[in-house]
């Protein structure tokens, strides 16, 4: 067969690269606006996102796979990020990747913390999280928080969730963001102090000096 000119084979590459990007664009969804999320996602004690923050400040973890050792410091020091949130006035939540009721492999459901399942990450897309690039994710400022997780015993696991998703922390009041903590790197880890101290005065939210 003879050999294609190179205009057509340019033609052809470039209609193949547009057909590429027709699907992808076919199947990209926008974000959903924080306030109809709120209202859809549940937490495990029942109640939805939005009724929850209508009542009281909620502090929300979103968190990386269960298998990343950051996720696993977390969960290691959740006890502390629970008494800070107890201690501020706030109720303390975290976000998963996991199926409703898979993550009992990795949460104990009896540390009274609820959580909000969100296999297809669209709670995570509509607070401004989205996926890692290779820095965010192996790059150097990665390996020594890296090395300090492995030294303190959190370890590594299979892969539970999205690997590339990236993770965060905000206050949530009335199904608005009132404070954030977006991570630079996948090695992020929620300063709930520092969270505090960047949200504004509200009624039933306790500034405690760090």
């Amino acid at each position: 067969m003879p050999a294609m000119p190179s205009s057509c084979q340019g033609r052809r590459c470039r209609k193949s690269r547009w057909f590429t990007y027709a699907r992808r664009s076919a199947t990209y969804r926008p974000p959903v606006p924080i306030e109809d999320a709120c209202k859809a996602f549940t937490l495990s004690s029942g109640e939805s996102l939005a009724s929850a923050s209508s009542r009281q400040t909620l502090a929300i973890v979103f968190l990386r796979h269960f298998g990343c050792t950051f996720t696993r410091r977390i969960l290691r020091e959740l006890e502390g990020l629970k008494a800070e949130a107890d201690r501020r006035g706030t109720r303390l939540i975290l976000v998963h990747m996991l199926e409703k009721g898979s993550e009992t492999e990795y949460l104990d459901r009896k540390n009274g913390v609820d959580v909000i399942a969100d296999p297809h990450c669209e709670l995570y897309r509509a607070f401004g999280l989205g996926k890692g690039g290779f820095f965010e994710l192996f790059g150097p400022r990665v390996w020594l928080p890296l090395i300090s997780s492995l030294v303190r015993g959190c370890g590594m696991g299979h892969l539970a969730g999205d690997g590339m998703q990236m993770p965060g922390a905000f206050l949530l009041r009335e199904s608005t963001v009132i404070a954030s903590q977006r991570p630079r790197t996948q090695a992020f880890l929620p300063d709930l102090s520092r969270l505090f101290e960047d949200s504004p005065a509200l009624p039933g939210l306790l500034k405690i000096p760090a």
